[in-house]
């Protein structure tokens, strides 16, 4: 399992990020943060952050999030005394910090994964930038001819659609199922097929209530897969 790391020089900032990221990742990805001085001031400290990385004790990696780029001189050094493998991302805090806990809340993922999806966190903005190849899987990729095929059109009916929590809830069940499952909206054709376990293809379908989605699901399992998303849909993701 790999772990996420949050460094702000603010401790309120610190702490509300690790919040909004756990319940995104609804408590599935070890997370730990450190933020301000000993004294509560503005600033970072090696000892504290240390102390924090205390928390992911046990993980197989550490990726680490910063606010400002002089936090990470403190995280490289807190990190580098650990000695398990860890990477320090230039995504934007807030957004790299949701799109790397819910990866990394998928079994199996290693940190470059998890890395790969926070750098994507510009994307969610719409803003132009070069992320790495993300090795999740591509949607399109070839599948066997003999590979059992499912299909459904599934109708998003809580009242504000798949914003990020259903959305984190509807990748997350994908990832459960070793088949490749891909996602459109049916209601925004300009809007491009999806991978089903990535929260940022899945966010980017902008759905919203009333509005249809054409699940496929291509592989072992695939019917299960359909079934549990088709659960988790109808019931509004546990929504009123």
């Amino acid at each position: 399992m790999i772990g996420i790391l949050i460094v702000s020089h603010s401790p309120e900032v610190a702490h509300g990020v690790k919040v909004l990221a756990e319940q995104m990742a609804r408590g599935r990805t070890p997370i730990a943060a450190a933020g301000g001085t000993h004294d509560g001031a503005l600033g970072t400290s090696v000892d504290l952050i240390a102390a924090a990385i205390e928390d992911l004790c046990g993980v197989e990696g550490i990726l680490a999030l910063v606010d400002l780029g002089s936090a990470v001189m403190s995280t490289d050094m807190a990190l580098e005394a650990t000695g398990t493998p860890y990477m320090i991302s230039g995504a934007p805090l807030v957004e790299g910090a949701v799109l790397a806990a819910v990866e990394a809340s998928r079994p199996g993922v290693d940190l470059a994964a998890v890395a790969a999806a926070a750098a994507r966190a510009l994307e969610a903005k719409g803003v132009d930038g070069t992320p790495p190849t993300i090795p999740t899987g591509d949607p399109a990729a070839v599948v066997p001819p003999d590979t059992p095929v499912v299909e459904a059109i599934l109708t998003v009916t809580n009242k504000v659609g798949l914003h990020m929590r259903p959305a984190s809830e509807f990748v997350q069940t994908a990832a459960r199922f070793p088949c490749a499952i891909r996602v459109r909206n049916l209601d925004r054709p300009d809007r491009p097929v999806g991978d089903a376990r990535s929260i940022l293809d899945v966010m980017k379908l902008g759905v919203l209530s009333g509005q249809r989605l054409h699940v496929c699901a291509e592989g072992q399992e695939a019917r299960a897969a359909i079934a549990a998303l088709a659960t988790l849909v109808a019931g509004n993701f546990g929504e009123e």
